[in-house]
């Protein structure tokens, strides 16, 4: 195959022949090399796609709008085809490509599951023993990643990165470290908590303007099934450590009262989107066993309307026992238009949690 000296010029010569169908199983061989070398690559390839798939959906507007004039309308045109399949292409590339450069000595699982602290809701932390910074005994750092044990439907099970976000956070906090990678530790009175919602924020993007402040909390790109038509991600907000409160009184009523606002910007197909707010009450066993004793998703769904915000506000009672509990938020798309590239990014903002005993005392914001 013939060389270029400019690496992305070639990307871009092969994206072309792959989005014309005028390709040979050498060439599609090739752009997956280049995209799994780098990750300039990859950014250019979704690039390319995506501006492809947008292109043709204006095709098809104006196509729409010259024949309503003669009456006529068909059912599909081919640059619908063309646009859905470039767009899966476009998801597809992004879901199979979306690892940075990491240590080239890692295999596929590893990538998978490894940190880029750079990017905001791009933080994994499956073993402890990766952050050399942060001090341990001898004995935590022979041991595996820590455990957490969620229900199989919850929505914060479904997703590995939210759910190994949640477990590093209850080891920062149980071992009382007053530093976490990818969150801040705070306290308030008898509770410390991990708190991510910095790490993720960002300032106005896409049309949609904080609700509250400078900056708001931006879901991570969303994770497509192309066979089951989803596409969903979910986030870890902050992890609570309530052991304190909770041995006072073992016979206290504790309640989270927990608010977030949720946004989306303008998608292709104008569709709305699934948003989660999620509650995980945690225990632990004499193995520092994470396990969920109670959970509860609540569901919202949005509008189209990007200058709105949507407000979940729940109120869920801690089971006698909890020691941590885990706040995350969850977006979903079903059907085929969750195919589609997400160009308009989801949003939460205005995150707000306080503890509330006996109905009567507050312990907040936290």
């Amino acid at each position: 195959m013939r060389t270029y000296p400019n690496k992305l010029s070639e990307v871009e010569l092969l994206t072309s022949k792959i989005l014309d169908d005028n390709f040979t199983e050498e060439e599609l061989h090739r752009l997956t090399s280049l995209l799994k070398e780098s990750k300039s690559a990859r950014t250019r390839y979704s690039e390319l796609t995506i501006q492809d798939s947008l292109l043709h959906w204006e095709s098809v507007d104006y196509l729409e709008t010259a024949n309503s004039g003669n009456g006529r309308s068909s059912i599909i045109t081919f640059p619908v085809i063309t646009s859905i399949a470039a767009a899966i292409v476009a998801l597809f590339g992004v879901w199979r490509f979306h690892t940075t450069d990491v240590n080239p000595g890692l295999d596929a699982q590893e990538v998978a599951l490894y940190t880029n602290q750079a990017s905001p809701g791009k933080s994994n932390f499956p073993d402890l023993t990766s952050f050399p910074n942060l001090t341990f005994e001898q004995s935590d750092t022979a041991q595996s990643s820590p455990s957490l044990n969620l229900p199989f439907n919850s929505q914060l099970a479904r997703s590995v990165v939210a759910r190994n976000d949640a477990a590093y956070g209850i080891e920062i906090l149980r071992k009382n470290k007053s530093f976490g990678v990818g969150g801040v530790v705070e306290f308030a009175n008898d509770i410390s908590s991990w708190k991510r919602t910095e790490h993720l924020s960002v300032p106005a993007e896409n049309g949609i303007l904080p609700m509250e402040g400078e900056e708001m909390i931006k879901f991570s790109s969303m994770n497509v099934d192309v066979h089951a038509q989803v596409a969903e991600i979910s986030e870890t907000l902050q992890i609570l450590d309530v052991r304190e409160v909770s041995q006072e009184d073992k016979d206290m009523t504790a309640y989270l009262q927990t608010s977030l606002y949720f946004n989306k910007g303008v998608s292709i197909a104008g569709d709305s989107t699934e948003f989660a707010l999620s509650i995980h009450a945690i225990a632990s066993d004499a193995n520092n066993e994470n396990t969920s004793i109670g959970y509860q998703d609540y569901l919202l769904d949005s509008d189209v309307n990007p200058s709105t915000w949507e407000e979940l506000k729940k109120d869920f009672m801690l089971p006698s026992g909890t020691e941590f509990v885990i706040v995350s938020m969850t977006a979903k798309k079903e059907g085929p238009n969750a195919l589609l590239p997400d160009i308009g990014g989801h949003y939460a903002d205005g995150l707000s949690i306080n503890l509330l005993i006996d109905r009567k005392d507050t312990i907040g914001p936290l």
